[in-house]
């Protein structure tokens, strides 16, 4: 490969990493599956509010693990052109997330984001760099308790209250539920007046999940779409859309090539050797260079 073709090769690189990371972080920072049997909208009228709660939750994809091939595309502006980017995800059900980014044509991993309940592990293997952060820290200026664990219900298209592994039967005097005879919204408001909605179908399938923040000049909007079946009589949503808006709309789509349930995988935690580390600080500059 020629040097200008190298050149331009890692200009694309620099910005899906980047791009990407800004995203992510925008997940933490600023907003500071269906089963086989159908159901009716006669039935669905006529459930009460825990059957409602309890077929979404029952829906949800069941799973120890779940490893994708997937196309990520950015778009940070109305301006701006989409960047897209061959990647990996990869989750272990309440451990781990990780996210690989690939180089185009030669598939050569140029970015990992590695997510933990406990800390975030940023490895940027283009400028040899790396980001060790307790999530705790990257956290420490958000205005609510958005966390690993909805990260991960988010990805993985299942109802979530923000601090909790899971969604118990006693957790649901906490939401409200209002229906139009096809659509169900489940709404929650925590403490600190963080407002979530999960909108779902009459195969309580979570089409929708909204954050918006405290005083709502923010929100964060998941959009789920063009389902296919997984496993066990699950279908999962092969196109999942991120919306943030704040001062500017910023976009982030995944869109599955495959989704493989329960596989065997060991998710690689070492920092390579003689990489420099960066502090949380200088990561977000370089985020804000991007704009």
């Amino acid at each position: 490969m020629d040097l200008k073709k190298r050149l331009l090769t890692k200009r694309i690189a620099n910005k899906c990493y980047y791009g990407n990371l800004f995203l992510i972080g925008l997940l933490f920072l600023v907003v500071s599956c269906k089963s086989v049997k159908e159901t009716s909208r006669v039935a669905l009228d006529e459930m009460s509010k825990d059957d409602r709660l309890n077929g979404i939750v029952q829906s949800g994809l069941q799973y120890n693990t779940l490893s994708s091939n997937l196309k990520l595309t950015i778009k940070q502006s109305v301006q701006a052109k989409n960047i897209s980017v061959d990647a990996q995800l990869r989750i272990v059900k309440d451990k781990a997330i990780q996210l690989s980014l690939r180089m185009p044509l030669i598939g050569t991993e140029i970015a990992k984001v590695l997510i933990t309940p406990d800390n975030v592990l940023i490895i940027d293997r283009l400028n040899k760099q790396y980001l060790y952060e307790p999530i705790k820290n990257i956290l420490s200026g958000a205005s609510f308790d958005f966390d690993y664990y909805s990260l991960e219900a988010l990805l993985t298209n299942r109802l979530f209250i923000a601090g909790k592994k899971e969604v118990m039967p006693p957790d649901y005097l906490l939401f409200k539920v209002q229906d139009d005879g096809f659509f169900v919204t489940i709404s929650h408001t925590d403490r600190q007046n963080i407002e979530y909605n999960f909108v779902s179908d009459n195969n309580h399938r979570i089409q929708t999940a909204q954050i918006k923040g405290d005083g709502k000049s923010s929100s964060l909007v998941c959009d789920y779409s063009s389902w296919n079946s997984v496993a066990d009589n699950h279908t999962f949503p092969m196109l999942i859309a991120f919306t943030l808006n704040t001062k500017d709309t910023y976009k982030l789509d995944l869109s599955f090539k495959s989704v493989d349930i329960n596989s065997d995988f060991t998710l690689d935690y070492s920092i390579p050797d003689r990489y420099k580390q960066i502090s949380l600080q200088q990561v977000i500059k370089l985020l804000g260079n991007m704009l």
